[in-house]
This record gives C-alpha cells, sequence and structure tokens, in this order.
C-alpha cells in the first residue's frame, strides 16, 4: 500500500470521511467506463478481424 493510501485511509475516519468517500466513487466510475469502452472496442475489433481478416492482411 502507498503512502497516499495509507493517509486517504486515515482520513476515512474524520470529518473529511464524505469528501474521501465522494473521490473514491468518482475515481472507481471513471475506471468502470474506460474498462467498458476497452472492452466493447476489443470486441468490435475482433468482429472485424473475423469478417474481414482476409482485407485488411
Amino acid at each position: 500500500m502507498t503512502m497516499k493510501n495509507t493517509v486517504i485511509d486515515a482520513l476515512c475516519w474524520t470529518p473529511l470521511a464524505s469528501i474521501i468517500r465522494y473521490s473514491r466513487k468518482r475515481i472507481i466510475n471513471k475506471r468502470t467506463s474506460e474498462n467498458y469502452d476497452v472492452r466493447r472496442i476489443r470486441e468490435l475489433l475482433n468482429k472485424i478481424m473475423t469478417a474481414h481478416g482476409d482485407m485488411l492482411s
């Protein structure tokens, strides 16, 4: 665990907990949407390669 995470975990026990919780949720939601987009793009490219692989080589 990094020092930054340790400090943030400690701040969760202070009145700043709501701010920390909000920032963590925002980061998680951003990563989730990015991962979803990457997965969809990968699937689309695989379908294109399967259907038109002979034209791409």
